[in-house]
């Protein structure tokens, strides 16, 4: 395990009295005793809570902010505190059995120096965004609704993060590590951090390349980079590498298995012949969808045998598109009847987007129906990510211009967060709570 760089954290308790005089009960005769506050080592913005109820009752932990981490069961309980901002006293309330038990004042250390400066956001955004920093530092973080820096992990490997999700058993933050602007790293791996950085784990897949999902059993399916030899020549494809709890690797999907390179080319073939660039996983499809930035298609593949149930875009499109298409996009969103895309380069001149199409999946039909252009306007070359909120709103991150913007269904904008001059946000995971949750993304 490694030690990033943070200072530690001041923490003070106090109980807060009764109307009697004593310390705080709840309904039921329930109280809290033997508080212990740990600050993490690693993370100056996060602090793990113990307590005791004298009760089996459930119990969890609220911020002045309003999160609430996990509920815990039983007598003895713990939590990991995130959603803190850095240099600032908090008061968190010890929740028993939905009343305020006690509280404690927790007062945070300071950001590493080395992170970017971060302008803009405040109100207007009610979501929390897990996404890479990449420049001149390299770093995975979570972002409050306002745009702060709650967590982060200094990462010194020296290669690529594009994506950052909290694990879905909520304990721990992952993101890939690879090498993705260049040739492929052999000793790229997904990373898993526990929530108060007190462990990290490197899980090793060859030859990442920028996107991974996880699986409600705790699976690891990620895009690689994969080489074959095609009638004498080396293909530089892709495919998908699912890797289990226990660490058993297969390969469940390969470019090969849809696309000929004898037939099936699409532009830019100096970054190789697919060069995928952005993968998504419907639970309930069992069903993958990825990214082909060469070929300016999004594909979906069956899990279980590895077939393209269709493509739509470019080389390989099985659907009849009224309106203009995208141009090596990157991430995207599959809807239940739409489609929505960020366009790196379908706009005209150096000009990036995001597009929306109405869609009939069984009669393969599809037509333009929504778009939206930062004003002034972004181009990102590469990355570039977009999520569509319930309510209709939709977060756009402009990755190499650096900038996130929440906008509503008329293109309004609501919020907006940039970075400072050279450095880009990777791919973000949009969260209701900074714990994540299995139906966000």
């Amino acid at each position: 395990m490694r030690s990033p760089l943070a200072l530690p954290l001041l923490l003070a308790a106090a109980c807060r009295p009764d109307a009697k005089g004593g310390d705080t009960a709840v309904a039921g005769g329930t109280g809290v005793s033997d508080i212990e506050i740990v600050p993490s080592d690693a993370i100056a913005t996060v602090v793990t809570v113990r307590w005791t109820t004298d009760e089996d009752v459930a119990s969890w932990i609220r911020t002045d902010a309003g999160v609430e981490t996990p509920a815990t069961t039983g007598t003895e309980h713990e939590a990991v505190v995130l959603g803190l901002t850095a240099e600032a006293d908090h008061d968190v309330d010890i929740v028993v059995d939905g009343e305020t038990a006690e509280t404690v004042t927790l007062t945070t250390g300071a950001l590493p120096g080395e992170l970017p400066a971060l302008s803009g956001g405040g109100e207007g955004n009610d979501r929390w965004l897990a996404v890479p920093l990449l420049g001149s530092v390299t770093m995975p973080v979570i972002l409050d609704p306002a745009g702060e820096v709650v967590w982060y992990w200094p990462d010194d490997s020296g290669l690529d993060v594009y994506r950052v999700r909290p694990s879905l058993d909520g304990t721990a933050i992952l993101y890939n590590q690879g090498s993705v602007s260049g040739d492929p790293e052999a000793d790229s791996a997904i990373v898993r951090v526990a929530l108060d950085g007190s462990t990290s784990e490197r899980i090793a897949v060859p030859y990442l390349a920028h996107d991974f999902v996880e699986l409600s059993d705790g699976t690891l399916g990620a895009l690689t980079v994969k080489y074959d030899e095609v009638d004498g020549t080396e293909i530089k494809g892709n495919a998908i590498v699912e890797t289990a709890p226990d660490g058993t690797q297969s390969e469940v999907w390969s470019a090969l298995d849809c696309f000929d390179p004898a037939t099936d080319w699409g532009d830019d073939s100096e970054y190789g012949w697919t060069f995928a660039n952005a993968l998504d996983y419907d639970p309930d499809l069992d069903r993958y969808y990825v990214s082909l930035r060469n070929f300016s298609t999004i594909v979906a593949i069956d899990r279980a045998t590895g077939d393209c149930l269709w493509g739509f875009g470019g080389v390989g499109n099985d659907f009849d598109i009224s309106g203009s298409s995208f141009l090596h996009e990157h991430q995207f969103e599959v809807m239940d009847d739409k489609l929505l895309v960020f366009d790196n380069d379908g706009a005209e001149g150096q000009v990036s987007r995001v597009v929306q199409y109405d869609v009939d999946w069984d009669a393969r039909t599809a037509e333009l129906s929504w778009t939206y252009t930062a004003d002034p306007t972004v181009y990102s070359f590469v990355l570039g990510d977009v999520a569509r909120l319930d309510g209709g709103d939709t977060v756009v991150t402009w990755s190499v211009g650096g900038q996130i913007d929440r906008v509503d269904a008329e293109a309004n904008l609501l919020w907006r967060l940039n970075t400072s001059v050279g450095t880009a946000f990777g791919f973000d995971t949009v969260m209701p709570s900074p714990y994540g949750s299995p139906s966000t993304d």
